[in-house]
């Protein structure tokens, strides 16, 4: 993958600039999905631009994340006493799950998207990921402090930790476990994906995705430590996302929006929904030659079923906001990720770093 990354980035930076396609395709939303990484177990939503790559045209991006959370179930031996064992639930009358996760998964994207023709784009998509202690805590609870927001007990917690457990209040089991740090990255998935153009004029398009994963069992079958596991015949493309994007572009700016149903199979936790919603939103604002300010805002469903008890099964919402510099055929991001809603199946927050170019 390192290889790779490196191979990629020194032909954008090397090959002759009449070689490259207009930076046209560079004008997009920040291809960022979901944060909540059991949902990564599924073949999830990314936004997009709903215009179509040119007949012949590649795009090529390179991307990096770091997320930071620390949330846990309010039956949980840590809600009351942050010394508590972190593996310990009280027992409750509801028969959904509870969660403690306090630690960080750092995720590296490669995208390659092709237009086949003015109706048709191919999408490819792979996915490593590692999970390990908390690097961001202190800086954290100084960023919550300085905008007034609560930090909810984690400036009372340790710092530096790794443990995320899933407990299942019917069977009294915890069902997944991670504690261990691994430092080297793995497979965490692949989608392939076809956008297909429905609507197009100059400045507005509308366009269907359709998308599945496959070499995606690691989180399931790799990564959890639990002996209490769920066992799941895992099969590439056993699940799949149906996204309609809108996007419009105007003299300064440009709107994204989409809806997406993911028909999720049976790869998550055994009670959880067979399907999930999302729905975005974003813009994109021209500065200057050269830069553009983004914020978009991402909402979906929960993957955790129906819980009255809590607001694990609530709706997520997360907001990203960060700019774009381009130059020539190629564009660099920074930006950040925060949780807009409360509940252990958020996030807290993310930092992403994304690299891409056309050809």
């Amino acid at each position: 993958m390192k290889s790779l990354v490196l191979a990629l980035l020194g032909f954008a930076l090397f090959v002759p600039q009449g070689f490259c396609a207009t930076p046209e395709a560079l004008d997009r939303p920040f291809l960022i999905g979901p944060g909540y990484p059991l949902v990564f177990r599924s073949t999830t939503f990314e936004p997009d631009r709903a215009f179509n790559l040119k007949p012949g045209e590649d795009f090529v991006q390179v991307s990096y994340t770091r997320l930071n959370t620390y949330v846990y179930s309010t039956n949980s031996q840590k809600a009351g006493n942050p010394a508590g064992d972190a593996s310990t639930f009280n027992d409750t009358n509801n028969q959904g799950y509870s969660v403690y996760f306090d630690g960080e998964i750092d995720r590296r994207f490669l995208r390659w998207y092709h237009g086949f023709s003015e109706n048709l784009e191919l999408q490819l998509t792979y996915r490593d990921l590692r999970f390990i202690p908390g690097t961001l805590d202190a800086q954290i609870e100084s960023f919550h402090k300085s905008l007034g927001l609560d930090n909810q007990g984690r400036d009372q917690a340790t710092r530096d930790q790794l443990a995320i457990y899933i407990y299942d209040n019917q069977t009294k089991k915890i069902i997944f476990q991670i504690t261990q740090e691994e430092r080297n990255f793995q497979r965490e998935s692949m989608t392939l994906g076809f956008k297909f153009n429905i609507r197009k004029t100059a400045n507005e398009a509308i366009a269907l995705v359709v998308s599945s994963n496959f070499n995606d069992a690691f989180i399931e079958n790799g990564v959890n430590e639990s002996p209490n596991k769920p066992t799941f015949e895992k099969r590439n493309f056993n699940d799949a996302n149906y996204s309609l994007l809108y996007s419009g572009k105007f003299d300064s700016w440009a709107l994204h929006s989409g809806f997406s149903l993911a028909k999720i199979g049976p790869s998550l936790l055994p009670r959880s929904p067979q399907e999930m919603y999302y729905f975005f939103l974003g813009f994109d604002k021209t500065l200057g030659e050269h830069t553009h300010a983004l914020i978009q805002a991402l909402e979906y469903t929960s993957p955790f079923p129906e819980d009255n008890t809590s607001t694990i099964s609530a709706d997520v919402r997360e907001v990203s906001t960060g700019l774009r510099w381009i130059l020539g055929p190629t564009a660099f991001e920074l930006g950040l990720i925060e949780n807009q809603s409360q509940g252990p199946q958020n996030i807290d927050i993310a930092f992403f770093s994304n690299f891409m170019f056309t050809f």
